[in-house]
């Protein structure tokens, strides 16, 4: 088997740092995904290899390896980092086309399937310039350009729905895709799905390594934002 196809859901029950969607802060301010204190998480690592460290992205560094952009991960960025479960699911999506293209269940798609140029711009796809940190964020949607010149919400979202556990609301960060320009709030019932923004939770945010900032997508996270 090649060094480079991925290696994806070998570790069902890793966890990712000390919280995975829950983090608490200090003067009982609570929030969801991330730990949002002064100072914030911080690591001695480049951002490259704060995730070589972890299971959680093995097929992720794979993936940058082969499109041979360490330097560009280690840059003055803040990078959406995927997790295995979310590349697998592009995967799984790619290798059902290419088997119904060639009428050939055995047919496979892997990260040697993947043009170099495509996977560049996917990974590119997550990256933002300079630092992107919760604390210059809101709850007003703030638009961002990502590095291929794509537009995203990225926002704090407030909910009640943890009212059981904590005394106040709770915040979590949120990454949206425009679609098809912004959405309309509130959204009409009849507005088509396949113009619809796609937004994602992020699991854990904030993490400040030696070269940029680092934030989590959660498992649950469609790569590429494929629907």
């Amino acid at each position: 088997m090649n060094k480079l196809q991925p290696i994806i859901i070998k570790y069902a029950g890793a966890l990712l740092l000390a919280s995975l969607l829950f983090a608490a802060c200090k003067k009982d301010d609570h929030f969801i995904g991330g730990t949002p204190t002064d100072p914030y998480a911080k690591s001695n690592l480049t951002t490259y290899d704060y995730l070589k460290q972890n299971k959680l992205f093995d097929t992720l560094v794979l993936m940058i390896d082969r499109a041979g952009m360490k330097d560009e991960i280690n840059g003055n960025v803040t990078f959406f980092a995927s997790t295995n479960y979310s590349i697998k699911t592009l995967i799984d999506v790619r290798t059902k086309l290419i088997q119904l293209k060639y009428n050939n269940e055995n047919i496979k798609y892997t990260l040697d399937s993947f043009p170099v140029m495509e996977l560049r711009d996917s990974i590119r796809a997550y990256m933002y310039k300079g630092n992107v940190e919760r604390r210059n964020l809101s709850l007003e949607r703030q638009v961002f350009k990502n590095m291929v010149g794509e537009d995203f919400i990225i926002r704090l979202v407030e909910t009640t729905d943890y009212s059981g556990i904590f005394s106040k609301p709770v915040q979590y960060l949120e990454l949206t895709k425009i679609i098809d320009g912004q959405d309309p709030d509130p959204l009409p019932e009849n507005y088509p799905d396949a113009r619809k923004d796609i937004a994602d939770i992020i699991q854990t945010s904030g993490i400040l390594t030696k070269t940029g900032v680092l934030h989590v997508l959660r498992n649950s996270h469609k790569f590429y934002w494929i629907r």
